[in-house]
């Protein structure tokens, strides 16, 4: 006959030599009180059992595990078991927080650093929100009842979406993204709530093969200049571009065809973000002009 299952377990930690406890629901606990002690320190055992925090042995360690099942099934008839309120706000009105310098919670501590937003990154941020975490059914739930199910749920379905490219998003740079800044999201929500359990925890973080970037070399570049290389007016123009502007080679030939047109022997080829005055190749209302 087998031995009836406990209604805990208390793993030893291999590093540290101490113990942890996990709560499961067969020990009558609601399950969102058991998701919050799920491997917990028994450091973070409350001050009424004081006496448990520092097991020793297994028997002891199982003794407080009985200690504070017990301990918590008081505290929820008094309406009290969980011991951290939790902020009622759904996954995607949380992530929409950090797509706005304004509201974004990395913002202060960010300048506490002296490291200022980029707004780069919190348009790549928008993107990666309103191209794939908006609309998605995991925007709808609740951030204290999002569990690691819902999450592997959100990557499965975005890794067989279709980008502009007619390729799956699985194995790009865009899932990578969208993951790690999702991963983000809710780190900064379990900095906020301390005994939440953020459903990435047990979860690796995506790959993201890097491609070294092709850089030309020098003497490579200074032969374009040599006489008889350049041909005419637009590839001078073109040259000129990459010399004064840093652009690659990639970028160079990824040019829209009107940003390569001359007027009155000018060439635009860098273009101003209005609102700090970076340079940004998105938008055509302010172009950096060079003479050729």
């Amino acid at each position: 006959m087998s031995r009836p299952e406990k209604p805990f377990t208390t793993p030893r930690r291999g590093d540290s030599k101490t113990f942890q406890i996990t709560i499961n629901c067969s020990s009558g606990l609601p399950w969102k009180v058991c998701r919050e002690w799920r491997r917990r320190s028994f450091q973070d055992l409350p001050d009424a059992l004081i006496q448990f925090r520092n097991p020793k042995t297994k028997a002891a360690a199982e003794a407080g595990a009985f200690a504070l099942i017990e301990y918590l099934k008081k505290k929820l008839e008094e309406g009290a078991a969980q011991r951290v309120r939790i902020e009622d706000i759904t996954v995607g009105n949380w992530a929409k927080k950090f797509i706005d310098i304004e509201t974004s919670p990395r913002t202060g501590r960010n300048a506490s650093k002296n490291r200022p937003y980029s707004l780069g990154t919190l348009d790549t941020y928008k993107t990666y929100y309103n191209a794939h975490i908006k609309n998605d059914p995991l925007a709808e739930l609740l951030m204290s009842e999002v569990d690691e199910d819902d999450i592997t749920a959100f990557t499965n379905r975005l890794s067989v979406k279709k980008l502009k490219t007619g390729n799956l998003a699985g194995g790009s740079r865009t899932f990578a993204g969208t993951v790690i800044f999702l991963r983000m999201v809710f780190r900064e929500y379990q900095r906020k709530h301390k005994r939440w359990y953020n459903p990435f925890q047990d979860l690796d973080p995506p790959g993201l093969n890097s491609v070294p970037w092709d850089a030309m070399e020098e003497d490579e570049f200074l032969k374009l200049f040599m006489p008889g290389v350049l041909q005419d007016t637009m590839e001078l123009a073109v040259c000129a571009c990459m010399f004064l502007s840093g652009l690659r080679r990639a970028e160079i030939a990824a040019l829209k065809p009107d940003w390569r047109i001359l007027h009155n022997y000018y060439l635009r080829i860098l273009l101003f973000d209005t609102r700090t005055n970076t340079k940004d190749m998105g938008d055509s209302s302010s172009p950096r002009r060079v003479q050729v």
